[in-house]
């Protein structure tokens, strides 16, 4: 999980401690089962921000709904799947630090009720479909 680089009293409550939720899902099957996670993460993050998955994608910053949306999907990436800093920055097309950046900025976000809400949701959701997307590349 994402670990705070300074060890002050506030960083005690922050999300990446949290292990209430199930333990990541680790990669099983490979490199396409780990593309397929990230692919998934993608869709369900463009789609509840609104942008088209190539935005995503994009080797480019873009606009500020597109950064924060693939910032959302790098740190799902990292919390909900388990991929270290370094495979979430590679599958992005992103550096590990970029990748290391974005969880800090979505977790500083999590202080606010609603979005910490959101992104519980999405993370289940992510989490139940993600079995059903690996094994559908056993079928092919």
């Amino acid at each position: 999980m994402y670990a705070s680089s300074g060890s002050n009293a506030s960083d005690e409550g922050r999300h990446w401690r949290r292990e209430s939720l199930a333990a990541p899902l680790r990669e099983t099957g490979g490199e396409p089962a780990r593309r397929a996670q990230v692919a998934l993460m993608q869709e369900v993050i463009a789609r509840a921000w609104n942008v088209p998955v190539a935005e995503l994608r994009a080797p480019t910053r873009r606009h500020a709904p597109v950064a924060q949306a693939r910032q959302v999907a790098m740190y799902l990436t990292h919390v909900a799947f388990g991929f270290s800093l370094s495979a979430v920055g590679r599958y992005f097309g992103r550096d590990r630090t970029t990748a290391a950046h974005a969880c800090r900025l979505i977790e500083d976000r999590r202080d606010d009720a609603a979005f910490d809400l959101l992104l519980d949701r999405l993370e289940q959701s992510v989490r139940a479909h993600a079995g059903d997307a690996c094994a559908d590349l056993g079928r092919w």
